[in-house]
C-alpha cells in the first residue's frame, strides 16, 4: 500500500457511523439536506483515499484469489458510487450518503486486512 500512515481508521469509522446514524430513519424520515451534503463531502474523500490505497495494494499482487476478486468487485462498485452525484431529491441524496458510508466501511475492512497480511488470502 502506498502510505498507510494516511489511513486513520478511527476517523473513517467515526464518519461512516455518523452517516449511518443520520440515514437510520430512511425511508420514513429524511434527514436535513445540509447535513447530508456535508457528510457526503467528507465521505467521498474517505472513500477516494481508501479506494486508491486498495487499488495500489492489488497492483502489487501476483496471483488471483477470491479475496482479490472481491476487492476488484468492490472497487468497480466504488467507482460507480463516486461517479454518481447526489440527486436534487433529498431522499435520494440521503440514500447516496448511506451507500458511500457502507462502501467506506467495506473498503476500510479490506485495507485493514492488507495492513495485517502481505497479500489477500484465497
Amino acid at each position: 500500500m502506498p502510505d498507510s500512515r494516511l489511513l486513520d481508521f478511527d476517523l473513517f469509522r467515526e464518519a461512516w457511523t455518523k452517516a449511518l446514524e443520520l440515514t437510520n430513519g430512511l425511508p420514513a424520515t429524511v434527514p436535513v439536506r445540509a447535513e447530508v451534503d456535508r457528510l457526503t463531502s467528507h465521505m467521498r474523500g474517505h472513500v477516494e483515499l481508501l479506494a486508491a490505497e486498495l487499488e495500489a495494494a492489488l497492483e502489487g499482487q501476483q496471483e488471483d484469489t477470491s479475496d482479490r476478486e472481491t476487492a476488484r468487485w468492490l472497487l468497480i462498485r466504488t467507482r460507480k458510487a463516486l461517479d454518481d452525484r447526489p440527486s436534487p431529491d433529498h431522499r435520494t441524496a440521503a440514500v447516496h450518503l448511506e451507500d458511500l458510508a457502507l462502501t467506506c466501511r467495506a473498503l476500510a475492512a479490506l485495507c485493514q486486512q492488507q495492513l495485517s497480511a502481505p497479500a489477500l488470502s484465497g
